[in-house]
């Protein structure tokens, strides 16, 4: 971008003098200390694209609303409140980032004017963005809108209750509501589709990473046109059948969830070409995975997979390390592998190595919960013999707290998880060819949600009595 030269610009304010270059159409000012801009500045009349990111301005300058033929602004990291005024480049704006500044709402004038040109908005990172939606009369006004903005940012904006907001967004191409990066102020979601963004069936890229998701509907097909879906670090542990009635998919990011196994219809998504996988707790990929015609990259690291897929030499790019098997020893599989993880974090090679923990039953100290936290995930499972999985306590699931089934969940508790005895029984069963993956639920997914309420048992504490008896009159 092409910048004013540095003794033209001022600490709190613009020369008029030094800005009146009509033939300018892309002006940076970004970090730039900027906490105002004197209105009677008047910036090139021909601007196209300015970049005003990173200063600490605190209203949008009125010498920028006046620009008439802007088309790119960026006003990210501000401490911007308030953006109702419409500008005169309303219908000629087709990207406004507003990305990390104290909006206490969304900018009226999107809603109120529509505009016309409008194609990407970005209102991620600002945590009161839902304060003006409390009064219900201006939320309803807001929802009677159609914007017709294609790609939408609102990632880490605590949408929660307001997530209707995305209805009126009907036109939407890619929606990003999630972030890798972990963030208390999440968008929780819970289930997906949700209301709001099941209004939004032409989507051809979702990205709902990290906003706590426990539940895939079975309305899912509604995105027919899905391309790529971002589900990784959510709490999953199903996906149902109708997930692979998205027959246009080709890039599927499941990673870091509680997944024990994929429909048995997976392969039904034949325009898949990539499949994540990684950091789950899998026994099994769906037979003949490999053979998808479109197929190139399957990362299955860190599972539990006891068979290597037939047609590895397929890919172009597979990880099949720290799970129960050995990897293939050949030159290309270490090709395939050495490609996977040419963007990924440090990766162990080899088989998984298993190692008991105590009871979770026992008692704990937070200390010991502290540390149990920090542990893998793979510690967490202990092994048991068949006599234990008859005894009375062995299924009743554990008080919130005392494990961690997942060590992507070391930095936060979720809101419920059953005993990880259930995944050594699962195992073992499976060794013995007496149980397969599709079994291993307790209740139904849609039960376990409506009522988990009853996997919040509560701890029993001893009090200081002296004849504490906890049987009941007939034991």
């Amino acid at each position: 971008m092409e910048e004013v030269e540095e003794k033209t610009i001022e600490k709190n304010g613009l020369s008029s003098a030094s800005l009146l270059l009509e033939h300018l159409k892309i002006l940076d000012l970004s970090n730039r200390g900027f906490e105002t801009i004197d209105e009677n500045v008047k910036l090139p009349i021909n601007l196209t694209e300015l970049n005003l990111s990173n200063n600490k301005l605190s209203e949008v300058p009125i010498s920028v609303l006046n620009l008439e033929n802007l088309k790119v602004l960026d006003l990210s990291h501000n401490c911007i409140k308030y953006f109702d005024v419409t500008p005169k480049f309303c219908h000629t704006i087709q990207s406004l980032n507003m990305a990390n500044n104290d909006l206490n709402g969304p900018p009226h004038w999107v809603w109120s004017e529509a505009p016309t040109t409008l194609e990407e908005i970005n209102l991620s990172c600002n945590l009161n963005i839902t304060k003006a939606l409390q009064n219900l009369d201006y939320y309803k006004e807001l929802l009677d809108h159609k914007v017709l903005i294609t790609n939408i940012i609102l990632y880490n904006c605590k949408l929660g209750d307001h997530m209707e907001l995305l209805s009126t967004f009907p036109n939407t191409k890619s929606c990003i509501l999630g972030t890798n990066n972990f963030s208390s102020c999440m968008n929780d979601l819970e289930e997906v589709p949700c209301n709001g963004i099941n209004k939004c069936c032409d989507v051809e890229y979702l990205n709902l990473c990290n906003t706590n998701i426990l539940n895939v509907n079975t309305s899912i097909e509604i995105y027919r046109k899905l391309r790529e879906i971002n589900l990784a670090q959510n709490k999953l542990q199903c996906l149902p059948e109708q997930f692979c009635l998205l027959e246009n998919l080709e890039i599927c990011i499941l990673s870091y969830n509680c997944l024990y196994s994929l429909p048995a219809n997976f392969c039904e998504l034949r325009k898949l070409t990539s499949l994540s996988v990684d950091y789950n707790e899998l026994f099994a990929l769906p037979t003949n995975i490999c053979q998808l015609p479109n197929i190139k990259k399957i990362d299955a690291y860190d599972n539990f997979l006891y068979e290597v897929p037939d047609g590895l030499d397929n890919l172009l790019e597979v990880d099949l390390a720290q799970n129960c098997l050995d990897e293939p020893n050949n030159e290309e599989y270490f090709a395939q592998r050495k490609r996977i993880r040419a963007i990924s974090d440090y990766r162990l090679d080899g088989r998984k190595e298993e190692s008991s923990v105590t009871d979770c039953s026992e008692s704990k100290t937070d200390d010991d919960i502290s540390q149990n936290s920090k542990r893998n995930k793979h510690d967490i499972y202990r092994c048991s013999s068949s006599e234990e999985w008859d005894s009375d306590d062995y299924w009743v699931p554990q008080p919130i707290n005392t494990f961690v089934p997942h060590h992507y969940w070391s930095t936060y508790t979720p809101e419920f998880m059953l005993s990880p005895s259930w995944t050594g029984y699962i195992r073992r069963k499976i060794e013995e060819e007496i149980l397969w993956p599709i079994n291993a639920q307790t209740l139904p997914m849609a039960d376990q949600f409506r009522c988990k309420e009853m996997y919040h048992t509560k701890a029993c504490h001893e009090s200081d009595g002296q004849f504490d008896d906890f049987s009941d009159d007939n034991s």
